[in-house]
């Protein structure tokens, strides 16, 4: 049965209970059954069917969920595009990636031809004339884009068995007495999804929170939601233990899950998030093309913080070195994790197929991160292999490098890239947010703590770094800065 299938059974299933909450409307589970019928027809009626895939750029979250269970009742594959994507992106992935049509709230500025259609809400209260063909999980659940900062962007292809293992792999988290769920992130963000459709699957309330908002709103929101569950960014979760401070009591005691997604944590961050907001705090490492590999909650949070933890159940993860043997703890290298949750596909740009038997099989996958395994069985991320200088043949893990100047008691932020040089191959530069520290100072702390063939040579003071909204450090942002100077 496709995981399509089991998600209609369960709204069935499931009636008059409230399903889904925004700013926008509410909605239960037996009114969404309809709208997404509703929707399918109109949907078919637009020319759609089994193995299109359907680009959805909607700004209200509830109707991207239904608009999903739309294309899967018509055997056909979502690609959930953030809503606020400019119109010459979304006409390059609907080139390269064959979208026969993408669905969006509102027209984007812009000369780019791309097949797209204005979604019309009224789809979901009237039938089309479209067919009501019996669905299978032939094609793919989803296809997932990446974000392209660390290579060629690239497609994953997410068969509906796959995406079920990923979503009840985490039904510890949501089974419970509350079964509510609140979140601000994007439903681009395929762990987002993955959360939002194992509440629904198990009966549980989602509640869509605007994505522009203070700490203090946040926090307001869980509170009065009643929220047991949430999903952030860590950038989000750091502002919020800023925005509290230290507490002799949990701010958030009945949330049983914060689980921070989308990027790396700094290890003081995790374990202020574990005394200070929620005993429930807990950070996975993942990719789209494996699924979660590691997962670091409870003590082990302050044990282990600088860690991504033990691999989940399930998986095995094995370190190799330059050579493609498996290396002994402690030993850093490509971190290699077999895993039943694997992407069933890869795609470039052209729709071509992405075969490379070094980086994956079909059970396993080398996701591009370097890291070790202690004796513990902790994993500990270094780097991306693709963010790793090699300076006149020496590598420089950038991470390794913030960590240690972000010890300075005047960094707020710090970045470390690497940028071409003629002589050395790259060279290395630090970009530094600081109110009060001078460059003389922080060239001196560098002469004193870093030895000269890993030292920057370059250092710029900013105002900020570059995020993405799930707070990942562009590098690629910062290096342009150095070339166009």
């Amino acid at each position: 049965m496709s995981f399509g299938k089991q998600m209609l059974e369960a709204f069935a299933a499931h009636g008059d209970r409230l399903a889904m909450v925004s700013d926008r409307s509410r909605i239960t589970y037996r009114q969404a059954l309809t709208e997404i019928g509703h929707l399918a027809a109109n949907f078919s009626a637009s020319g759609l069917g089994r193995g299109d895939r359907v680009g959805l750029a909607m700004v209200d979250n509830i109707d991207v969920v239904l608009s999903i269970l739309a294309c899967w009742k018509l055997s056909a594959t979502p690609v959930v595009i953030d809503f606020r994507t400019p119109a010459s992106q979304r006409a390059r992935q609907a080139r390269d990636f064959g979208l026969k049509m993408i669905f969006e709230s509102r027209a984007m500025p812009g000369d780019e031809v791309y097949p797209n259609s204005l979604f019309d809400p009224r789809w979901k209260s009237v039938s089309g004339p479209g067919s009501d063909a019996p669905m299978d999980d032939a094609g793919p659940a989803f296809l997932i884009f990446s974000s392209g900062t660390t290579g060629d962007p690239k497609a994953y292809s997410q068969s509906h068995e796959a995406l079920y293992r990923r979503v009840t792999a985490r039904r510890g988290m949501m089974e419970g007495p509350g079964k509510r769920f609140l979140t601000p992130m994007a439903l681009s963000y395929s762990a987002m999804r993955h959360q939002v459709l194992g509440y629904l699957l198990y009966g549980g309330v989602v509640r869509f929170f605007p994505p522009l908002f203070t700490p203090s709103e946040l926090i307001e929101g869980l509170l009065s939601f009643r929220a047991s569950g949430t999903a952030l960014a860590p950038s989000v979760i750091a502002r919020m233990v800023k925005e509290v401070g230290p507490r002799s009591s949990h701010l958030l005691a009945d949330l049983a899950v914060l689980y921070s997604v989308g990027g790396p944590a700094k290890g003081e961050d995790k374990i202020a998030a574990y005394r200070y907001l929620s005993p429930g705090y807990r950070i996975s490492y993942s990719s789209s093309l494996t699924g979660i590999i590691s997962s670091l909650s409870g003590t082990d949070i302050i044990a282990k913080p600088e860690s991504a933890g033990r691999p989940v159940a399930g998986v095995q993860v094995e370190i190799l070195g330059a050579d493609g043997r498996v290396l002994q703890h402690g030993e850093r290298g490509l971190i290699k994790a077999h895993t039943p949750t694997m992407a069933s596909a890869v795609l470039m740009p052209g729709n071509k197929l992405f075969v490379d038997p070094q980086i994956m099989g079909s059970d396993w996958g080398i996701p591009g991160d370097i890291g070790f395994l202690d004796t513990e069985g902790f994993l500990t991320i270094v780097d991306r292999e693709s963010d790793m200088i090699v300076r006149g043949g020496v590598s420089v893990a950038p991470q390794e490098l913030e960590k240690l100047i972000r010890t300075h008691s005047k960094v707020q932020d710090v970045a470390v890239a690497g940028f071409p040089d003629d002589t050395l191959g790259q060279e290395i530069a630090v970009f530094i947010v600081s109110e009060h520290g001078t460059l003389e100072e922080f060239q001196a702390f560098l002469r004193a703590n870093i030895a000269p063939d890993r030292r920057p040579r370059e250092i710029r003071l900013v105002a900020s770094l570059p995020y993405s909204e799930t707070g990942k450090l562009l590098r690629r942002q910062l290096v342009a800065t150095l070339t166009r100077n």
